[in-house]
């Protein structure tokens, strides 16, 4: 459930678009010290998916 609130917290600093309420009582519910790794695997995750969607639209161009 952690691991969940984590990846809301991380989603939603992607966008962008956050009420200073919700962001402070997120913040209270989870440790900040592993909020940079699920970030990283995040956006690693969502630079493979685009990687891997531009390589096979080239490929099928082709």
């Amino acid at each position: 459930m952690i691991f969940l609130k984590m990846l809301r917290i991380v989603l939603w600093s992607f966008f962008g678009v956050r009420k200073r309420a919700s962001h402070e009582a997120d913040f209270a519910a989870v440790k900040v010290s592993m909020l940079p790794f699920v970030a990283v695997s995040l956006a690693a995750c969502f630079g493979t998916t685009l990687f891997l969607v531009a390589k096979m639209a080239i490929h099928l161009s082709h």
